[in-house]
C-alpha cells in the first residue's frame, strides 16, 4: 500500500524567526529557565515562546520526564535541521570574509594617462602580488564623464574631476600642482623662465575636455593672459614626450608626472613662473559597492604616499 504524505504550506511572513533561536536553546537545555538565560529572556517570556512553538509545530516539544523535561520525537527530529537553518541565516547576515588570495574576477578602472603613470603602477604591483587571481583592465576616461560608474560598466574611476553625487563615493588619493617640461636642447633654458618668457613661448597644451579650461588656462585668463597653444593634444604623456622632447615647445604637466618624465635625459623640469592652486585626484566608486568586500580591499590598495 502506498502513502502520500502531504506537507503543509507555511506562510513565512507570519513566522517570528526569533522563535527559532528560542527553540534551539530549549532543545539544547531541555529547561525553560536555563534556555531563557542563554537567549536573554525572562522565564515568563521563554514560557510564552514555548507555547507559541507548540502551536506552530502542533506538538508539545518538551514534556515532563524522569529527572526533568524530555524531548518529544518531533522535537528530536528538529534538532539537526534547526542547527543548519541557523547556520545558514548567520552566514547570510554576517559580513562575508574574503581573503585577497581567494579573489577572482576582473576589475575595470577608467582613468587618464597622468593617473596611469603616477598612481597605477604601485597599485597594480600590490594587487597582482597579493591577489593573483584578479585581472585588472584599465580603460580611457573620456573627459569628466563618470557615467560608466552609474551604468555599472566600470568598478572605479580615477580622476581629478570634482563631482558630488548621492550615488557615488570618493576618496582623495593625492594632491598635486603643475610644472613645466622642456627639451634638454631647448634654447630657452639659457635664461630664467619668467612669466613674460613663459607667455612668449610656444606651448603644447593638453586638452582633457572640450568644454572647460584647465586650471592653468583659467588662472591665466583671470590675469587677462593666455598661452600660445600651437599644438593641442588629449594626453599629458603625448604632450611632454616625444613632442616636447623633439621641439622647442614647452608643456605644463602635473608635477608627479613631470618628475617621472625628467628621469629621461632628453627632458628638463622647471617650476612654473607663477602659482596656481593645487588640484586633487580622486578615486570614485558607486554606492552599490560600498560594502563589497573585494572593493573595500581594493580601495585600501590605493593608499598612496603624499
Amino acid at each position: 500500500m502506498g502513502y502520500i504524505i502531504g506537507m503543509r504550506e507555511v506562510n513565512l511572513a507570519s513566522l517570528d524567526l526569533n522563535l527559532l533561536v528560542a527553540l534551539k536553546a530549549l532543545l539544547d537545555e531541555r529547561n525553560v529557565t536555563r534556555a531563557a538565560e542563554i537567549v536573554g529572556l525572562s522565564q515568563p517570556a521563554m514560557s510564552r515562546a514555548l507555547q507559541r512553538l507548540r502551536i506552530m509545530f502542533k506538538d508539545p516539544l518538551l514534556v515532563k520526564g524522569v529527572g526533568g523535561m524530555t524531548l518529544t520525537a518531533r522535537a528530536l527530529s528538529l534538532s539537526v535541521p534547526l542547527q543548519n537553518i541557523l547556520n545558514d541565516i548567520n552566514q547570510i547576515v554576517a559580513e562575508p570574509a574574503l581573503e585577497p588570495a581567494q579573489m577572482r574576477g576582473e576589475i575595470v578602472l577608467a582613468t587618464r594617462d597622468y593617473e596611469m603613470a603616477a598612481i597605477l603602477p604601485d597599485v597594480i604591483r600590490k594587487v597582482i602580488s597579493i591577489a593573483p587571481g584578479l585581472n585588472l583592465r584599465v580603460q580611457s576616461l573620456i573627459g569628466d564623464d563618470l557615467s560608466p560608474l552609474e551604468r555599472n560598466e566600470v568598478d572605479f574611476v580615477i580622476a581629478g574631476t570634482d563631482h558630488n553625487s548621492a550615488s557615488l563615493r570618493r576618496k582623495t588619493l593625492l594632491k598635486d600642482n603643475f610644472v613645466c617640461v622642456l627639451s634638454a636642447k631647448n634654447p630657452a633654458l639659457k635664461k630664467k623662465l619668467t612669466m613674460e618668457k613663459y607667455l612668449s613661448m610656444r606651448h603644447c597644451v593638453t586638452m582633457i575636455t572640450d568644454y572647460r579650461s584647465g586650471i592653468v588656462d583659467k588662472h591665466l585668463a583671470d590675469l587677462g593672459q593666455s598661452r600660445n597653444a600651437v599644438v593641442k593634444v588629449p594626453y599629458f604623456m603625448l604632450a611632454a614626450s616625444p613632442i616636447v622632447a623633439n621641439s622647442d615647445l614647452i608643456a605644463t604637466v602635473p608635477r608627479r608626472l613631470g618628475v617621472l618624465l625628467a628621469e629621461k635625459k632628453d627632458l628638463v623640469l622647471l617650476d612654473l613662473p607663477f602659482k596656481v592652486r593645487d588640484f586633487a585626484i580622486y578615486l570614485y566608486w558607486h554606492v552599490r559597492n560600498q560594502s563589497n568586500p573585494m572593493h573595500i580591499w581594493l580601495r585600501e590598495c590605493f593608499e598612496l604616499e603624499q
